[in-house]
């Protein structure tokens, strides 16, 4: 990235930043297919689902865990 990209950014204010890391997301987010995802991410995700799915009555929402653990 050119110096002067930096600099521009550097300037923006905290949420000219925010919103432009958003966009940025956003734009990656897009075409997903071009973000390569370790093997190891690919067996660590397999393993919870096969967990999951072999004890799916131990399971709790994302709100209730937020409920019981904040």
């Amino acid at each position: 990235m050119e110096p002067t990209v930096i600099q521009h950014i550097n300037q923006l204010s905290k949420r000219e930043k925010l919103l432009l890391v958003e966009a940025l997301w956003d734009a990656i987010a897009d075409d997903p297919s071009v973000i390569d995802i370790p093997e190891s991410h690919v067996i660590e995700l397999q393993s919870r689902l096969k967990t999951l799915d072999e004890d799916a009555e131990q399971a709790i929402s994302w709100g209730t865990f937020v409920k019981q653990f904040s």
